[in-house]
């Protein structure tokens, strides 16, 4: 594998060497994949990885059935290398404030929500939710009342252990443990193999709320780039394993927020394979894995035959974020982990297990899943072709392969905390990107929340956030 990482890295590097050196002209398009192959004597995949990465790296624009072209702007360099190869450098977190400041508004009435990534409540089953509440409520009050088993209630364990019968290496039930959301579980795994003044791999952009749990636990972030369809970058990942920088990894594989991506099952197995071999161990945040839109949806975790991977979930994007229920599988760490939720929080609340173990096993949450998806992807779709539409040229949005954001980059290098401000005195709630890094990245997008369907009101506050957009562009 490293081999082959080397040799399509090689290759971005003499073409990057080219384009610097006026070969290639801005705007002009490169040689065809069939053709770059032939030249370098390598497979078609090897180049179009190696044309990935220079789009991650800022010097070609992929378009789609036309091909690659020289970005009009260059990225600045100073040590002639390619931007995936500057020193990766461990950075302080300080976000706390400005999250906080992002996140207020979705409290607010008469505005129109696209900050908070979250679906919105007519895509879930409320009123089958509600009823299977009432009805645990009246046949299992006892259980409902008192404190459930610090692992879990089993019958809910079981249900989501017979979910990983497709993997390499599926769950027992003893294997999970269940939490009060996804978030309890990534801190009781930041908590478990780091300590304070450690430093963990993350990409960029990545998740604001693991950045934030990196701050308030006082671990640093090594910010690993990371390509809107293929996901972060091994070869980077691989040298900071090597140089023992980083003591954990926290990742998403599965629709990540807020780039979108799924990671393929070979790219799954090759950070899986990283993570053994260098022994960094590999949190899998998977909160958004139930909202793939088509494909093979399955986390890193079952490729774990050597119990590296810290696996992370909950029910709150995909069925009901008020039920606070999630779930973690530490694999080798489980032990330890149990001890930290146990002074941490004893136990979760028997009533959401209960419930949604009830749901799995009659069928109808994997129904409803096929329909949030179907849902999802629609809305999506709805939102970008809005935006498209609507938001000054050269905007730049991709679709994503599952959950409901959008990750939107502003022309002209517009600062969207500008944006944000002005949106918002118009009614309209949207994130700025800068708090999904933890250094001074992308600074220019935006994430929008298409979790709610499109009304005619939702595009009429859309297409004036374009046209605010177009404002700042030309102040």
């Amino acid at each position: 594998m490293a081999q082959d990482l080397f040799l399509y890295e090689n290759i971005s590097e003499q073409l990057t060497a080219h384009i610097r050196s006026g070969n290639y002209q801005p705007g002009e398009r490169l040689p065809s994949v069939r053709a770059l192959s032939k030249l370098f004597g390598v497979s078609i995949n090897t180049v179009i990885q190696s044309l990935r990465k220079l789009e991650l790296d800022g010097y070609v624009d992929i378009r789609e059935r036309s091909g690659a072209f020289v970005c009009a702007a260059l990225p600045s360099v100073g040590s002639g290398q390619s931007v995936a190869h500057f020193p990766l450098l461990p950075v302080d977190v300080s976000l706390s404030e400005d999250i906080l400041r992002y996140m207020e508004p979705h409290t607010r009435a008469g505005i129109l929500h696209l900050g908070i990534a979250l679906p919105a409540a007519e895509l879930m089953p409320v009123p089958r939710i509600m009823r299977l509440y009432r009805e645990l409520t009246r046949r299992q009050p006892q259980a409902v009342w008192d404190y459930s088993h610090p692992n879990g209630v089993a019958s809910f364990a079981r249900q989501l252990s017979h979910r990983s019968l497709t993997h390499e290496v599926p769950l027992a039930e003893h294997d999970i443990l269940v939490t009060n959301g996804c978030m309890e579980a990534i801190e009781l795994a930041l908590r478990t193999v780091t300590r304070r003044g450690d430093v963990v791999a993350v990409e960029t952009p990545t998740y604001y709320g693991s950045l934030l749990a990196l701050e308030v636990l006082q671990r640093r972030a090594l910010e690993i780039p990371t390509h809107y369809r293929d996901g972060l970058c091994l070869y980077s990942l691989e040298q900071a394993f090597k140089r023992g920088q980083v003591k954990a990894c926290l990742v998403s594989c599965n629709a990540q927020n807020p780039l979108g991506f799924s990671l393929s099952l070979e790219r799954k197995r090759k950070l899986v394979e990283l993570a053994s071999r260098y022994q960094v161990p590999l949190i899998e945040n998977d909160i958004w894995g139930d909202t793939v839109y088509s494909g093979d949806s399955l986390p890193a975790k079952a490729f774990d035959s050597e119990g590296m991977v810290i696996y992370c979930s909950s029910f709150s994007k995909s069925l009901m974020p008020g039920l606070r229920l999630g779930w973690v599988a530490a694999g080798r760490f489980h032990g330890r982990l149990r001890e930290l939720k146990q002074i941490s929080s004893i136990t979760t609340a028997a009533a959401p297990q209960l419930l949604v173990g009830r749901l799995m096993e009659s069928g109808g949450y994997a129904q409803h899943l096929q329909q949030l998806r179907a849902r999802l992807q629609a809305q999506v779709q709805t939102m970008i072709e809005i935006v498209r539409q609507s938001f000054p040229a050269g905007t730049q949005v991709h679709e994503p392969q599952g959950g409901c954001v959008l990750w939107v980059r502003l022309p002209d290098k517009q600062d969207a905390r500008m944006l944000f401000e002005r949106a918002l005195a118009h009614g309209i709630h949207v994130f700025p990107g800068s708090v999904f890094s933890a250094g001074v990245n992308h600074s220019d997008f935006l994430r929008l929340n298409a979790g709610s369907p499109v009304t005619a009101e939702t595009e009429a506050k859309l297409r004036c956030l374009g046209e605010l957009a177009g404002l700042s562009q030309s102040g």
